[in-house]
């Protein structure tokens, strides 16, 4: 018997407290993680809503940006120029 006490002792003791203190430091860990997460995920006051709401970008349509293009651009009258080829630089 005495040896049954002195394994429990030597090997049951300290496994037992390793057991109920890694239970206690998990839930601390857990709390903080917690903790963290909520505090990303507060809720926001009108300024900071403004400031995170992209910017509105006028939706152009395709007739508009060709219009803008043939306006700037004469492409009626042009000119087609052949690039060099490998062989002929």
């Amino acid at each position: 018997m005495a040896a049954f006490g002195s394994q429990f002792l030597r090997f049951g003791v300290p496994m037992i407290t390793l057991i109920v203190a890694g239970s206690f430091a998990l839930k601390e860990f857990t709390e903080i993680k917690i903790k963290r997460r909520d505090e990303k995920s507060h809720a926001l006051n009108k300024e900071e809503a403004l400031q995170a709401l992209p910017h509105k970008v006028k939706q152009e349509t395709l007739e508009e940006v060709y219009e803008d293009i043939t306006k700037k651009i004469d492409i009626d009258h042009w000119e087609n120029k052949r690039g060099p080829r490998p062989w002929e630089q």
